[in-house]
């Protein structure tokens, strides 16, 4: 079988725990090359993580003959643009999500792909991740009957880097992220919905900014319908008192109980009683989503997400954005 040899554009924070790893410790794969905007960085991350070629920058990334695949660990606006390159370079593309700034910069990037034959996954990663998996199977089994209505919460209060508006981290910055927190950690919770209950095929929402700490939206709430009939709805808050990360899918005949963005036990809460499971995350958090890509480009297995269901992400995120975006000129 074949060893998938990755290029690496980005080295900051989320490839040292989180992805960067997974690269090297999956099966029939190797992180062969990396780059990124700062010599120093990309240096580092390599001598540190044994990685053969450092490269100065993406042209001589992307020139390097023996690179089948390349992430790009970057902010969103660069998404769209380092996409098109790797595409043009006929290497395979994995982007971190959300795949793109816009629903429409998403479509651009799959045709791209598209034309020039080469495979495009988004960082949703939390499709190959066990516990995820095993609400798939409860749901899948109907262990909760006929699923009604999911709900979906994540307040926080602010982080102290978000009271700095001279600042502000990337993830606050439009012209940067495209929109804020929710666009940065919520598309994750959109992303699971659909692939638990299929495409979400109407959405209301509202956002807006009530902490007055920044530009983008620091408060949504939304409703939604699948293509299945399960009905939604969620609120995100992050300039509040206090922390809550709550999911709810309501059945029939039970419910399940999680938390999004943790891995406190799951529960399954039926007339039977209450069954609590305990699923720790992987050290590498994208490790397994990696392996399904390698294990799809050998041929050997398929990968959970796929580029129309990464940019359904996007399109639902402009539905609930778009309002507060044309107000505010984002």
């Amino acid at each position: 079988m074949k060893t998938i040899r990755w290029g690496m554009i980005g080295c900051g924070a989320v490839t040292e725990v989180k992805s960067g790893p997974g690269f090297y410790k999956a099966e029939h794969s190797s992180l062969l090359a990396v780059t990124s905007a700062d010599p120093k960085l990309t240096s580092s991350f390599a001598a540190r993580h044994h990685v053969p070629r450092p490269y100065e920058t993406t042209d001589a990334l992307l020139a390097d003959p023996d690179i089948d695949a390349v992430y790009i660990a970057t902010p969103p606006a660069w998404h769209k643009p380092l996409s098109l390159s790797v595409a043009r370079a006929g290497k395979h593309v994995y982007v971190e999500k959300p795949m793109a700034m816009r629903f429409a910069e998403c479509q651009e990037i799959i045709d791209e792909c598209a034309a020039h034959r080469v495979n495009l996954y988004v960082a949703f990663y939390r499709r190959a991740m066990p516990r995820f998996l095993q609400v798939k199977q409860w749901l899948d089994d109907h262990a909760i009957g006929e699923v009604r209505l999911v709900k979906a919460v994540q307040h926080q209060p602010p982080a102290p880097e978000d009271l700095s508006p001279d600042n502000l981290p990337w993830r606050l910055l439009p012209e940067v992220a495209g929109g804020g927190k929710f666009l940065d950690m919520g598309v994750h919770t959109l992303d699971i919905l659909d692939f638990w209950f299929g495409a979400m095929t109407e959405v209301h929402g509202v956002a807006g900014n009530l902490g007055n700490l920044y530009k983008v939206e620091d408060t949504v709430t939304a409703t939604w319908r699948h293509a299945g009939g399960v009905q939604g709805i969620g609120s995100w808050c992050y300039v509040c008192a206090d922390q809550r990360d709550e999911v709810q899918i309501i059945g029939s005949d039970g419910r399940i109980e999680m938390e999004f963005f943790s891995d406190q036990p799951l529960r399954l809460i039926t007339a039977n009683g209450v069954q609590e499971v305990v699923i720790p995350n992987p050290q590498h958090v994208q490790q397994p989503f990696i392996q399904s890509i390698v294990d799809e480009l050998n041929g050997t297995a398929r990968c959970p997400g796929n580029p129309e269901s990464a940019a359904r992400a996007s399109w639902v995120a402009d539905e609930i954005l778009g309002a507060y975006r044309r107000q505010h000129d984002i």
